[in-house]
């Protein structure tokens, strides 16, 4: 878990890690997709958005932890769902 985070503009979040140094973070990375980071300062929200198959999906949370949690939530559920097809056309 990240213990600080700094708004620096409306897409780019500083973050401090365990090790005590700060990284900036513009996107998300899971299993292979990469997904944007925008901040809104007045709404104190984050939204963000992945491409999948020429599909834009979108996530959001309250802080960077809760954003991570909807996008990876977003990408195992496309990865299930392909999944689902891949056994249907196997049956056939």
């Amino acid at each position: 878990m990240y213990l600080q985070e700094k708004n620096i503009s409306k897409r780019l979040v500083v973050k401090k890690d365990k090790l005590g140094e700060f990284r900036m973070l513009d996107k998300l990375e899971y299993e292979g997709y990469v997904g944007t980071v925008n901040y809104d300062k007045k709404a104190d929200y984050y939204t963000g958005e992945v491409e999948i198959d020429g599909r834009i999906y979108t996530y959001e949370g309250d802080s960077l932890e809760e954003l991570q949690e909807d996008f990876e939530d977003i990408v195992d559920s496309i990865i299930a769902f392909e999944d689902m097809g891949d056994d249907e056309d196997e049956e056939e």
